[in-house]
């Protein structure tokens, strides 16, 4: 296939990707990191390696499957030397060829990719028309290597992402895979223009659509759906072979299948596809009630509908309008003609309808839109019979004009339905939230129940529920079609009432209601009744009352872009901090079984932190926890960033030598002061946001990330601490127990300030005594790293809480009056700064006036030299003493370098908590 060709990385093995320990092959600490994130950026991963003769693809791919490797390289990519003839292997050409043709490469180029530890095999590569980079495993790259690493982490420096996926819904869509040969990739259409003609004197109808769209991070083929036969095609106005929009098996069932543009597109393009074909019924399951219709009368007379189903594949918009899967939103507008009758026709339409002419409309649905969204009947107008009535909605306030139709031959008082209609849609908003399609509902009293956006065709009997779904399904939308359990399974509970109540019986079977092939396209039958029973367990979990509070603040905050069942289940984890959400999804929303024998999540509490429960050693800078204030996939700490959103990250581990986690969430949470002595489940739950995975294999880590709301960033000078608990079946923290007796509990209590040579800091924290009813006298031990056993440093605090015998050592600060209204202490334990004040927020030298008002009178006294030095602090029953600790940058400091201090607490010699401070000299 000629170029151009996805970006295709093919990693050596031995001593590249996997070391030899014992005997025993074993991933180096950066490589599930580095192939985890480098296909999250676009890239496609495969293996060029020497072989011992005899050792096939097969056996090759089952030691990735053993190192956790096979998730990231594709099988359809390995390489190796012993399938050339005479086992010839790098550094000669031949298997570098061959990498190139299983990638569909036809040449080399800057997009074939090679990284390996050996000079020679580099060297080669590059020779042959490769982009190859060297992997150093010892030491610094010298100018002889030419491109190269010293790590697998610094590769991703190397290897940006390939397009930028913001601003659409890629994050939602199904991953891309082999099909056929082509490498299908989801896209991101903007727009679908589409004319449907339909001629009466022949009774023939035609389309003719074009598809604007955008590839993400993912160069390859797109895919789509048509459910009618193309009679031409065109890819950015250029005319291509019909055999290139072909359509191919995804692997998802009954009449699923998706046409794929045979074309191999640049990642981040934008495109446009143009398709004309034959309208007929469409080519796609006969399942549901009310079928779609091209039916033909006297006078010339049409009936034409569109009859979406979730009960069968083929179904929604793709039926009659070339479209995406349901995790896409776009604009859609409609050419309806209806040439050669002079009988007038009415379009029924949740769109906005205008006039074009006789029998002729235009009809716009908005950017919101999905495949499922557009309701579309055509039929002779004195067919059709209409009423109105007005909802004035109580939250939002809006006035919604309620559109009922009905065939004039129906019995139905369509006058009592709409007003009907108007009542659901007063009481949804009451329950669930604003109205968020425009200022108008659409329902054709017909037969059936099918929701769309705003609209609904239906008979009377499921009126309700289908205004429901504009709330729940067609206003917050499943992602996928195995998502859209939730949206029937909510809607049948509000039906009756929602205030069900009855606990889960973990004993009874397990059930898929959402299965994890993303490319299954209809609603599991069983969502109605057994999906309801889900959301009774949930109520009897947190209350029935809870329930409908937090599926109210989903929607409020969710609605605007289509949801994952995992995003439901973590929102009620977060909020409501009952971690049997998570074992009631694995059973009876996922499907899974029992875990036998149980797999072991661990977060590391330090670098050298083997897995245990208990851990002496130190805990409140987890490495596996940290936050970053774009949504860059970086791995190295940030500072939460004020006023916007922010993204926190766990590297979720398993400890097990056997069992794989097939569903987890990690809940984060934010104590806003750097503190100590942080106890589960009190503040680790209700959390701040939490985040899903699904198959953690034995011995594998992932990176985990989720979206930490600009609402939940404390302000600039504040100094957080980041809890972070995993849960998975049979597998959570004991209660009562702290971050270092509990290996899937972690925090993170660092601080990283930019300063310079004699330059200070002054880090607010809190020493906690959870005594409720005993004073104690607890120790503030600071760890000053090796070299730096000399810097300055001194601790703040009230008069009564230094022993009387240190007084007198200690320096008194002034108190300066604060300006205006005096500023309230936020949580942090540090001062808002008033509107007027534009510097930085921080307690540092550059404005040390704010010390005086934050901690006005306080006594200043010096640690000890060394590399650990001590200060007794008086704690009262049960209090949270808000203390500081200063550090002043040497004076001779180097520019660039960067060191981290400790401030510990201990009771009875014993560690209890800890925070971190890590100074970059600028």
């Amino acid at each position: 296939m000629p170029g151009p060709y996805p970006t295709t990385v093919f990693f050596d093995l031995g001593d590249t990707l996997v070391t030899t320990v014992g005997g025993v092959r074993q991933r180096y600490a950066d490589t599930l990191d580095c192939l985890q994130i480098l296909k999250a950026r676009g890239y496609r991963l495969g293996l060029l390696s020497n072989q011992p003769a005899g050792t096939g693809v097969a056996a090759i791919q089952a030691q990735l499957e053993q190192l956790r490797l096979a998730r990231y390289i594709e099988s359809e990519l390995i390489t190796l030397s012993t399938e050339i003839p005479g086992n010839v292997g790098k550094p000669a050409q031949p298997i570098f060829d061959l990498a190139l043709v299983k990638a569909g490469h036809d040449a080399a180029s800057p997009g074939a990719i090679f990284v390996s530890e050996t000079a020679a095999d580099v060297l080669a590569a590059r020779g042959f028309g490769w982009r190859a980079i060297r992997r150093r495993n010892g030491g610094a790259c010298v100018p002889g290597d030419g491109e190269c690493v010293a790590s697998l982490w610094a590769l991703l420096d190397r290897l940006p992402t390939l397009a930028d996926s913001a601003g659409g819904n890629l994050d939602l869509a199904p991953p891309p895979r082999l099909v056929d040969g082509l490498w299908a990739v989801p896209v991101d259409i903007a727009q679908i223009s589409a004319a449907l003609r339909f001629d009466a004197a022949t009774q023939q109808a035609s389309g003719d659509a074009t598809l604007e769209f955008r590839l993400g991070a993912n160069a390859g083929c797109p895919i789509f759906d048509l459910r009618q036969t193309p009679t031409g095609a065109w890819l950015d106005g250029a005319p291509i072979s019909l055999t290139e929009v072909a359509a191919h098996d995804f692997g998802g069932g009954p009449h699923s299948n998706l046409r794929v543009l045979a074309r191999v597109l640049e990642a981040g393009s934008n495109h446009n596809l143009r398709l004309t074909y034959a309208v007929g019924l469409p080519q796609a399951s006969t399942a549901g009630s009310y079928q779609p219709q091209i039916t033909w009368s006297a006078g010339p007379r049409l009936v034409f509908n569109f009859g979406f189903t979730d009960l069968g594949a083929g179904r929604y918009l793709e039926a009659f309008v070339p479209a995406n899967l349901v995790y896409d939103q776009f604009e859609l507008n409609l050419d309806l003609q209806l040439l050669n009758t002079a009988i007038p026709h009415t379009p029924i339409s949740n769109g906005v309808v205008g006039s074009l002419g006789s029998n002729h409309w235009s009809i716009a649905f908005p950017s919101r839109s999905t495949a499922f969204s557009p309701l579309l009947e055509l039929r002779p107008t004195d067919s059709l019979q209409s009423a109105t009535a007005n909802a004035l909605l109580p939250v939002s306030g809006s006035n919604v004009t309620v559109t009922a139709w009905k065939l004039t031959s129906s019995a139905v008082d369509i006058a009592a339905q709409a007003s009907a209609i108007a009542g659901f849609l007063a009481n949804n908003e009451t329950s669930s939230g604003r109205y968020v399609h425009d200022g108008r509902f659409t329902a054709f009293i017909h037969q059936g129940g099918m929701e769309y956006d705003g609209g609904t065709t239906s008979a009377t009997g499921p009126l309700r529920h289908e205004a429901f779904h504009s709330w729940w399904a067609r206003g917050l939308k499943p992602a996928s079609q195995p998502d859209a359990w939730f949206d029937e399974a909510w809607t049948v509970y509000n039906d009756n009432g929602a205030a069900g109540v009855l606990p889960f019986n973990f004993a009874a079977p397990a059930l898929a209601l959402c299965p994890r092939n993303p490319w299954v396209r209809i609603t599991h039958i069983d969502a109605y009744s057994a999906g309801e029973r889900v959301w009774k367990g949930l109520a009897a979990l947190m209350g029935a009352a809870t329930l409908r509070e937090q599926m109210r603040a989903f929607y409020q905050a969710r609605h605007p872009r289509p949801v994952r069942s995992e995003d439901i289940e973590c929102h009620l984890l977060a909020r409501t901090g009952q971690p049997d959400c998570v074992d009631a999804f694995h059973r009876f929303v996922y499907g899974f079984a029992d875990p036998s024998p149980t797999p072991d999540l661990w977060l590391r509490d330090d670098t050298g932190d083997p897995g245990a429960n208990a851990w002496s050693g130190r805990f409140w800078d987890s490495p596996d926890l940290w936050i970053r204030n774009q949504d860059d996939d970086g791995l190295e700490h940030q500072n939460p960033e004020y006023g916007q959103d922010n993204w926190i990250h766990a590297r979720v581990r398993n400890r097990s030598a056997t069992a794989t986690a097939r569903h987890l969430v990690v809940s984060f949470n934010i104590k806003q002061y750097a503190g100590s002595q942080f106890v589960y489940p009190a503040d680790f739950l209700p959390a701040v946001t939490a985040a899903a995975a699904f198959d953690l294999g034995p011995g594998e880590s992932r990176i985990l990330k989720a979206r930490l709301p600009r609402s939940a960033i404390p302000p600039t000078g504040s100094h957080p601490c980041l809890l972070a608990s995993l849960f998975t079946r049979f597998d959570r923290p004991q209660a009562g127990r702290h971050v270092w007796e509990q290996n899937n509990l972690a925090q993170k209590n660092l601080t990283v300030v930019d300063l310079a040579p004699n330059a200070w800091i002054v880090l607010p924290l809190l020493a906690i005594n959870l005594r409720p009813r005993l004073s104690r006298t607890v120790e503030l031990e600071l760890v000053r790293p090796t070299g730096l056993e000399e810097v300055a440093a001194s601790l703040l605090l009230e008069k009564r809480a230094l022993p009387p015998r240190l007084r007198a050592n200690a320096l008194v600060l002034p108190t300066a009056p604060l300006r205006g209204t005096p500023d309230r202490l936020d949580c942090s334990c540090d001062r808002h700064l008033d509107a007027q004040d534009t510097g930085p927020a921080l307690l540092t030298s550059h404005v040390p006036e704010r010390l005086a008002q934050a901690f006005a009178g306080a006594l200043e006294l010096a640690f000890g030299g060394g590399q650990r030095a001590r200060l007794p602090v008086l704690l009262r029953p049960a209090e949270a003493l808000r203390v500081g600790l200063r550090v002043k940058v040497p004076a001779n400091a180097r520019r660039g370098t960067r060191f981290t201090l400790d401030l510990v607490q201990r009771e009875n010699g014993r560690i209890v908590g800890g925070v971190a401070l890590e100074v970059r000299v600028s």
